[in-house]
């Protein structure tokens, strides 16, 4: 190990492009990490090794390495976004590779710039580096990349333990507690790679390990009241016809007839824009709906677009027939908002995505209420954020997530947005119900289990029996305040310590 060490800290040009493109070639692994590959364990070596080929080195070999890696681990975490660009936004090849290499190069400044600060302002022992001032900084760098300019958390590391006794913690701490964890545990693991004495910091890491089995047994919410009956409607709509006028009536023909089928339910969902037109347009079909429905005691959501008349403007909506509307509030960057529209007018005469200009709705709704049970309901993307999710707890409860994954074909895209949902149920202790156009739609109880889920790319109704729940797990209550203070004020103490020794 003693060797590894001292060709780390080596001074050969050659070695040392060597070492950045291994950091490259650990992030193109890294998603294999998560959803559907599941191989979560991947990225405890990956990130290990991230962390050991950046400790002692300058800061700006640092930045470089953790760019690099950065580089492989989003360009191919979200290359995804090509389906939806080049075949349903009609962008050209070589715009639709540009714009995803563009936003991998941009994401990839946090982690960059996470191993920047860790040895830019700490001079620090490899122990303190690895066990807590790399995983500090790499919180911090996921936090941050979740906030600015909107925010852009997919693929948060925390993700991908979804499955693991690290999920213990998510009640407590949420996903990007998670992730500091899991880049303790990488930490850790480094550390008793390059130590002779590697028998502390594994028996620190199974501590942490089994106090999140240890948190995994404990019930932080409660049932309440009876199961109600939800049958979710997948219509599996090819998202190259969805728009197309001769698919309206065909559409909205099969989502009444398999509705009819289940009015034994207590709540019947249709998934995002499940009603390819605006809520003004369909006024007649709605109202004879929402007749049937008060006749069956059944109450029905669905997603659509609404349009204010007096400001000629819409918004991605879902409509309940009884009572209420949730509009959109965090809306997808070009999917569905241009942002810095003076700069971007060049990209929008080239990218050709239909409903690509919406607005976003207020940040204060009142929560929609369906079956007797107050609602948290989020829109696709939105569940990507603890934050919006949050809005509406401890109030909900049950989850709702409507979703059209269709613009990304048979991409992993369908199944990191599944992980994430099932994680939001974990943090929030509620089930989680997804409601999607082409998959993956399922069951999600409070625990993160996948009680049911549909055949992707197959027309299918979902019908489970699901249990409301009433109050706050921890991070409800203190959400990522606690995790993120916590993490400033240790660094900000440590670096006032190593300040002051010298």
């Amino acid at each position: 190990m003693l060797m590894l060490l001292d060709y780390i800290k080596t001074k050969n040009k050659t070695r040392i492009k060597l070492l950045d493109f291994t950091a490259l070639i650990a992030g193109l692994l890294l998603p294999f990490s998560y959803a559907p590959y599941n191989q979560f364990w991947l990225m405890f070596p990956l990130l290990g090794w991230l962390f050991l080929i950046t400790v002692n080195q300058l800061p700006k070999r640092a930045f470089y390495r953790g760019w690099w890696f950065g580089m492989g681990w989003f360009a191919h975490g979200i290359s995804w976004i090509y389906y939806s660009l080049h075949y349903h936004g009609n962008t050209p090849v070589f715009l639709a590779t540009l714009i995803i290499l563009l936003l991998a190069a941009y994401l990839s400044l946090f982690p960059g710039l996470a191993l920047y600060s860790a040895r830019k302002f700490f001079k620090a022992t490899l122990t303190k580096q690895l066990a807590v001032i790399f995983p500090l900084f790499w919180l911090l760098s996921e936090w941050l990349r979740g906030y600015f300019l909107t925010g852009f958390p997919w693929l948060q590391t925390g993700y991908a333990q979804i499955d693991t006794p690290l999920a213990g913690y998510a009640p407590v701490i949420g996903g990007l507690g998670m992730s500091g964890l899991v880049a303790l545990s990488s930490g850790l693991l480094a550390i008793a790679v390059c130590k002779k004495d590697y028998k502390a910091p594994l028996a620190v890491l199974a501590f942490i390990w089994l106090v999140g089995f240890g948190l995994m047994q404990y019930n932080w919410t409660e049932s309440a009241g009876n199961k109600i009956k939800v049958s979710m409607i997948q219509g599996n709509i090819p998202q190259s016809q969805k728009w197309k006028r001769h698919m309206h009536p065909v559409t909205l023909d099969m989502y009444l007839k398999l509705t009819r089928q289940h009015w034994d339910s207590d709540l019947i969902i249709w998934p995002e824009t499940a009603i390819p037109d605006y809520q003004h347009r369909v006024t007649y079909y709605l109202k004879n709906l929402k007749q049937e429905a008060e006749v069956q005691d059944t109450d029905v959501l669905l997603g659509l677009f609404v349009r204010d008349m007096e400001k000629g403007r819409y918004y991605n909506s879902v409509l309940s027939m009884r009572d209420g509307m949730y509009q959109k509030r965090h809306l997808v960057p070009l999917g569905e908002f241009f942002p810095f529209r003076e700069l971007l007018e060049f990209f929008t005469r080239w990218i050709k995505i239909p409903m690509s200009d919406v607005d976003s709705g207020p940040e204060q709704q009142s929560l929609v209420t369906a079956a007797g049970q107050s609602l948290g309901i989020n829109i696709c993307f939105e569940d990507a954020f603890d934050r919006d999710v949050l809005k509406s707890l401890p109030e909900a409860s049950l989850l709702v997530n409507l979703s059209n994954d269709a613009w990304f074909e048979d991409s992993a895209e369908a199944w990191q947005h599944h992980q994430i949902a099932r994680m939001r149920a974990l943090e929030t202790g509620r089930y989680m119900l997804r409601s999607t156009n082409t998959g993956v739609s399922s069951i999600i109880d409070e625990k993160a289990r996948v009680l049911a889920i549909s055949p992707q790319f197959e027309q299918h109704v979902l019908t489970y029996d699901v249990q409301p729940m009433k109050g706050s797990t921890p991070y409800v209550i203190w959400q990522n305040y606690l995790t993120v203070a916590g993490s400033f004020f240790i660094l900000l103490g440590l670096w006032w310590r190593i300040k002051n020794a010298h």
